[in-house]
């Protein structure tokens, strides 16, 4: 098997690494810089910076005062971590379906489902794809209830014109490998309201400082890119993705949430911010090829956009009708060299537990799978892919 395009990648440069080795000798703080260059992407006031997305998480249900067995409103099509972290804080999660079309959540559903005892809602952006924000704050609003944005995805992705990660009550985002930008590990907390930012900034104040194990890291991340190198470290590289999902079904260690963002990752992190449009261009115009590419074949459906939104698809999903169909492509994907992936392969209800019926989402797991579309993804290789879902679909 020779895999050379990766199913997800941040292109990581030399540029990155002398900043972070520069950052290690310098006295000079860049985390405000950081943070104001955020600040002005996502068009919101205060944003706090964290050692990840799933910490930024952790701080803002702080922040909120939410005590165990608060309820808290989760689409069922949702990163394992989200749901993990819930449960190991104690709060009880109700899963809602999510839409067919967007993998996104379900108004229909999600009005079905809430009631006086939630506490909040959690809006993800699927993929990158923006929500039907409005009438998730309606609705929420309606009963009370927190809308945080799960913004992981899609920084800079927007909806009627508005950046995601400012519409909701507060969100998060996700500078881990292969989101939008990566500091290798961190995220971040953005809202508008005062007295949550001062309640989320006190908490991490209290954090302990991180390793600085993370410019090694990037240096090894930075030689992924290179198809070759990908190609030797593929197997090892499936073989952790499936050891962290069976992990995610144990409790996780919540003190190793309680780590600060350094400055060395806030001096990548802004050469990743100068290039993040040139990174979302690309994203975008290699998944409307794609979806342009597949509107032939009846038995594939690609992501509907919203109307108003413009997305930025860190990964493409596709929903594939046929199961028999989607396993037969999966295996030609990769055999040709394509890091074609389920994504997220566990319907969480049942891979957590928790007695909640949402057929969408069920659906959506055994017939869904995801192309790469990132920046280093070439014309030809594009050309490729609808090539070998031609010879399998046809």
């Amino acid at each position: 098997m020779i895999v050379i395009i990766q199913s997800v990648i941040v292109p990581v440069t030399y540029q990155e690494i002398l900043a972070g080795i520069y950052s290690l000798f310098n006295s000079k703080n860049r985390l405000a810089e950081f943070e104001t260059m955020l600040s002005e992407l996502v068009d919101c006031e205060y944003v706090i910076l964290t050692s990840s997305g799933t910490s930024a998480l952790y701080v803002l249900l702080k922040a909120y005062g939410l005590k165990r067995g608060d309820e808290i409103i989760v689409p069922a099509y949702i990163c394992e971590k989200v749901v993990r972290l819930l449960l190991d804080m104690g709060y009880k999660v109700k899963f809602v379906d999510v839409e067919k079309e967007t993998y996104n959540i379900s108004i229909e559903d999600l009005n079905e489902k809430m009631s006086k005892g939630t506490k909040v809602v959690i809006a993800a952006h699927m993929f990158g794809n923006p929500c039907r924000m409005d009438e998730i704050l309606e609705v929420s609003h309606d009963h009370n209830a927190i809308v945080i944005e799960d913004s992981a995805q899609c920084i800079c992705a927007e909806y009627k014109g508005k950046r995601v990660g400012s519409l909701g009550d507060s969100a998060f985002f996700s500078f881990g490998e292969g989101k939008p930008i990566t500091t290798i590990s961190g995220g971040a907390i953005t809202t508008n309201d005062k007295e949550v930012a001062k309640k989320a900034m006190d908490i991490v104040n209290k954090f302990k400082r991180t390793n600085n194990k993370i410019l090694l890291k990037l240096i090894l991340y930075s030689f992924i890119k290179n198809r070759r190198i990908y190609r030797l470290v593929y197997n090892k590289i499936q073989k952790r993705r499936e050891r962290r999902w069976n992990e995610l079904k144990n409790a996780m260690n919540l003190d190793d949430l309680e780590q600060k963002f350094t400055n060395l990752q806030a001096s990548i992190g802004i050469i990743q911010l100068k290039k993040l449009r040139y990174f979302n261009e690309a994203r975008y115009r290699n998944s409307t090829f794609l979806i342009r590419g597949l509107e032939r074949f009846k038995n594939i459906r690609t992501p509907k956009i919203p109307p108003n939104c413009k997305p930025i698809f860190l990964r493409l999903p596709i929903y594939i009708k046929d199961i028999n169909l989607k396993q037969r492509l999966l295996k030609a994907l990769i055999k040709s060299g394509i890091d074609a992936s389920p994504a997220y392969p566990n319907y969480l209800p049942n891979f957590f537990k928790i007695n909640h019926d949402c057929p969408n989402a069920r659906d959506l797991v055994r017939k869904t799978i995801t192309l790469p579309v990132h920046p280093c993804v070439k014309q030809k290789d594009l050309i490729g892919i609808l090539d070998i879902v031609r010879r399998v679909a046809e």
